[in-house]
């Protein structure tokens, strides 16, 4: 059974019904205003909405807040410097420009300057097919 239909009001899921269904969640009131303010103007807010409305009431909402916490954040692109990244895949950073000037590892970009003392940040775009392509090079502990 469908978590909504506990909260439909005459078969209407209102901002009434979706304030009640939070509420039972536990969520702070103040984040409650805000999720109702920003399902009308935020497609990722609508569409957690959404998905919150269909889950089935057995199962666990904590994933569905983790899913799109994580799509949330996968529209910012992760930067690393070499160091991190080095100890990330267990290659030196020599190693990670050899594979990187010859597109082995293509999801990593560098940029300019990014601090006073100089260095370059490398800049990771796809979460997804970085992961994919780091757990390729890592190094087994």
């Amino acid at each position: 059974m469908k978590l909504y239909l506990d909260y439909c009001v005459n078969g209407n899921f209102t901002n009434y019904s979706l304030k009640k269904m939070l509420k039972d969640f536990n969520i702070a009131p103040e984040l409650i205003e805000d999720l109702i303010i920003r399902k009308s103007v935020s497609s990722l807010v609508k569409e957690f909405i959404e998905k919150l409305k269909q889950i089935d009431k057995k199962k666990d909402i904590f994933n569905l807040l983790l899913q799109f916490f994580l799509l949330a954040d996968k529209m910012k692109p992760i930067t690393y410097n070499k160091e991190a990244l080095s100890k990330l895949t267990g290659l030196s950073p020599r190693q990670i420009d050899e594979r990187r000037k010859a597109d082995v590892i293509p999801h990593i970009q560098l940029t300019g300057m990014d601090s006073p003392k100089g260095g370059r940040r490398i800049i990771l775009f796809d979460p997804y097919e970085v992961t994919r392509t780091l757990k390729k090079y890592e190094v087994k502990r």
